[in-house]
């Protein structure tokens, strides 16, 4: 059986967080179209802010 593929703008939100986590800047999102980088940045920000909660360093 085929597995299905996740979601794009998914892994895009996940790639994204991760990026944030690990103290990427929002500049190093590797996506050009506008509704997948929009997807990135959501995850950017949420993974931004749990940082600044300090749940990380």
């Amino acid at each position: 059986m085929k597995r299905q593929k996740r979601d794009r703008f998914e892994r895009a939100h996940t790639k994204g967080y991760n990026a944030g986590i690990s103290g990427k800047t929002s500049e190093a999102c590797p996506f050009s179209s506008t509704d997948i980088k929009e997807h990135w940045l959501g995850g950017w920000r949420e993974a931004k802010a749990i940082v600044g909660e300090g749940y990380f360093h």
